[in-house]
């Protein structure tokens, strides 16, 4: 049986490997190919394409990556119908996995839809119909998610989140250990890096035995922030930046200071106090707050406080992702007990809600029944 698999990005690279290292232990002799980076790679799919440096977030910032990415499209296109794959699963990425579904549509091949399109959330009821209408599967992450996709009649699953099974530590926190988490996109690291290390700057006049830790996602973003900050006057004193070991890091710390995406669920579901702050383009930001009304549909940027229905992750958006209210927020929950106590009981209700151990391998076995 030979498998598409796509996964433009860093964050779908890690859950695509989980799932295809579940499949072929399920099934063995399974062949996979595609879309991918390194840990796709390590699990054993063929890489065609590796488009994860150029993912997005945002209308303008999208522009510049427009022709590489539909270059990519069109030969992936003439890939798939000379490959003939049995099944393509479509891991997130919707900007480029939905032409893709509606290629594979066209065509008779079979679509797996995991970790889908958030619509449920930000879009309209019949974008998610479309969507319903278009995959063949969809296995849900999130329990209004699965709602959703059910109402519009599609053919989908929920057996929890698959970061429930990823995620796991047995490190403990070091006082005075801070975690920065600047994000996986290009786009993230040129625009949060230098204000999270502007935050770092401040915390560390305050607090001059403070360790702050930068857990990179993978090797090449590990390359990029050494780059950067090898060249900045920007640094605090004591800082560790790897990409081993990322999850042992986060938990080690008292405090993660991250950008708004998975690592506010990952750092959550670890029981890790965080911030989420981040910056878009002013125009992005106009066209998403006055002409799409995104702020209508949702009331909160983090996933945490968007399950929980309510702030318990600090959000700080444009204006208010400084390097001064960054490290005011910060100092704040580290003085604060009550607040932390608070926000760890809050992080067990998250983990509750999103299921139980063994999501990733009820997903490999729906996706091959």
């Amino acid at each position: 049986m030979k498998i598409f698999v796509s996964a433009g990005e860093v964050s779908g690279d890690v859950h695509g490997a989980y799932l295809i290292n579940e499949l072929k232990r399920q099934k063995p002799g399974l062949q996979f190919f595609g879309v991918g980076s390194d840990n796709l790679a390590a699990a054993g799919a063929r890489i065609d394409f590796d488009i994860s440096r150029r993912g997005t977030i945002g209308i303008i910032e999208a522009l510049p990556n427009i022709l590489p990415i539909f270059s990519v499209y069109q030969q992936l296109k003439k890939l798939l119908l000379k490959e003939k794959p049995d099944l393509a699963i479509l891991i997130d990425s919707q900007g480029f996995n939905v032409p893709l579904a509606r290629f594979c549509r066209r065509h008779k091949i079979k679509t797996v839809y995991y970790i889908a399109p958030q619509e449920w959330l930000w879009g309209t009821v019949q974008k998610v119909k479309a969507l319903a209408n278009l995959i063949d599967k969809i296995i849900a992450i999130f329990p209004p998610e699965y709602s959703a996709y059910k109402s519009a009649g599609a053919n989908v699953s929920y057996f929890g989140h698959p970061l429930i099974d990823i995620v796991t530590s047995r490190a403990t926190a070091i006082p005075g250990r801070i975690a920065l988490c600047p994000g996986s996109r290009t786009q993230e690291l040129k625009v949060m890096l230098p204000i999270l290390l502007q935050a770092a700057m401040i915390i560390q006049k305050r607090s001059p035995n403070c360790e702050f830790v930068i857990p990179a996602a993978n090797s090449r973003i590990l390359a990029a922030i050494n780059s950067y900050i090898n060249q900045s006057s920007i640094k605090p004193k004591r800082l560790i930046i790897s990409d081993k070991n990322r999850y042992d890091l986060l938990v080690s710390s008292e405090l993660a200071i991250c950008t708004s995406g998975t690592i506010n669920l990952e750092a959550s579901l670890l029981g890790v106090p965080n911030i989420m702050a981040y910056k878009l383009s002013w125009l992005t930001y106009f066209i998403g707050k006055y002409l799409l009304h995104i702020d209508r549909k949702i009331k909160y940027f983090s996933m945490p406080n968007i399950l929980l229905g309510r702030l318990v992750v600090p959000e700080l958006v444009m204006d208010e992702a400084t390097p001064e209210k960054i490290a005011r927020q910060a100092d704040g929950i580290l003085a604060d007990a009550a607040l932390k106590k608070t926000m760890l009981s809050s992080f067990a209700e998250l983990r509750t809600l999103l299921g139980s151990p063994g999501v990733i391998s009820k997903a490999a076995t729906e996706i091959l029944r």
